[in-house]
């Protein structure tokens, strides 16, 4: 895939989140129109591609798909299964989404700001939204959030280039935090523990084409 298919990501500068939400709105207009049509054609060709399929992954409540990697971003979709929901956090880079399908409960605290010292009891919610179906929000690598999905949820993720290491992580139960690193720190068991087998890849892949709109009107949010 050439970034002429996504041109409005073209020297985007992912610092710049009025920029990230206009040129992400574009590119999610390019991936979803016609039936999703662009989106199929690069779900289909995950399978196959030795370089997109070791990085897909899956977890407990959450399935990865990484469709396209291109200097400066990174095209995702991921598929959120029964039970998911993640604590507090910030992020190593700056990222668009898009919801495709389902809803899921966001929480905004605010910045990283003395996010690894801060007592858990004592973070507050500054945003409480629903996203749904056709929502579309930009996030600065700098903004704290968390997010609990409805099942069979599914959403487009841009994400801009890494500027950090880790990212931070709030756990309350443990009334502590913790930094979570990129793959690239990673052990091979760590990588190996989360990669999606080829068959679950075909299978997620299958679920999610099967969610696409059928009859498509002029008044579909896609």
């Amino acid at each position: 895939m050439s970034t002429a298919l996504l041109p409005s990501l073209r020297g985007l500068d992912w610092d710049d989140l009025s920029d990230v939400a206009a040129a992400s709105a574009l590119a999610f207009h390019d991936l979803t129109r016609d039936n999703w049509a662009l989106l199929a054609d690069l779900l289909t060709a995950v399978p196959v591609s030795p370089a997109l399929a070791p990085m897909c992954e899956q977890y407990d409540f959450l399935d990865k798909l990484v469709l396209h990697q291109e200097d400066g971003y990174r095209l995702r979709v991921h598929r959120f299964r029964p039970g998911y929901f993640d604590r507090p956090h910030d992020h190593r880079w700056s990222f668009a989404s898009m919801i495709l399908t389902g809803a899921y409960r966001h929480v905004q605290y605010g910045t990283n700001e003395g996010f690894d010292t801060i007592d858990p009891a004592a973070l507050r919610p500054r945003q409480i939204r629903v996203e749904r179906a056709g929502d579309q929000y930009a996030l600065h690598h700098t903004a704290v959030h968390s997010v609990t999905a409805d099942a069979g949820t599914i959403s487009l993720v841009l994400r801009g280039p890494a500027v950090k290491d880790g990212f931070r992580i709030i756990d309350a139960p443990s009334g502590g935090s913790f930094t979570a690193k990129g793959a690239e720190f990673e052990t091979d068991a760590q990588r190996d523990a989360k990669r999606m087998p080829p068959e679950a890849i075909t299978q997620v892949i299958a679920d999610i084409l099967a969610a696409r709109p059928t009859n498509p009107t002029s008044g579909d949010r896609w």
